[in-house]
Parts: structure tokens; sequence; C-alpha cells
């Protein structure tokens, strides 16, 4: 009668050991829970941010890519003129001569 009072004690104590330690290990499950919930926005809210900063950054290198291309085409005219400029000289000068 003694053995089986004991074991059943045994029992019984194991038994609240086990259910202590499940409920200590949901509390701490459910604290990193948070934890990476709270990662995970921020993280979230760095991924916005950097996608709008993306945006910007291609909204000026359209802009950028405009300029170019209108020094591009005044860089061309200038050197036409440029050329005209020494067809006209090297004329005169042949003239001259």
């Amino acid at each position: 009668m003694i053995t089986i009072g004991i074991s059943a004690f045994s029992c019984l104590v194991a038994f609240v050991a086990l259910w202590r330690n499940f409920r200590i290990d949901s509390k701490k499950d459910a604290g990193q829970l948070m934890e990476i919930i709270v990662k995970l926005e921020t993280i979230n809210e760095n991924v916005k941010e950097v996608k709008s900063d993306m945006k910007d950054v291609k909204s000026d290198m359209d802009k950028v890519k405009e300029r170019l291309i209108i020094a591009e085409e005044s860089s061309k005219a200038a050197h036409r003129r440029i050329d005209v400029l020494e067809h006209v000289l090297s004329k005169k000068k042949e003239d001259m001569a």
C-alpha cells in the first residue's frame, strides 16, 4: 500500500512539474513570438522606406536623363555651328591667299 501511495505521489509531482514547465515554456514562447512580430514590423517599415527612396531615386534619374539628352542636343548643335564657322574661316583664308 505504501508503494502505491508513493508511486501515486511521484506521478502527481511529475505531472505538476510537467504542467508548470509547460506553462513557463508557453509564456516564454509567447514573449519570443511578440519579439519576432515587433522585429518583423520594423523590417516591414524599413522595406517600405527603401521602396519609397528607390522611387525617388528613379524619379531623379529620369530627370537627369532628360537633362543629359537636352545637353547632348545642345552640344551637337554647338558643334554644327563650330563646323560651319570653321568652314567659313577656311574659305576666307583661301580667298585671302
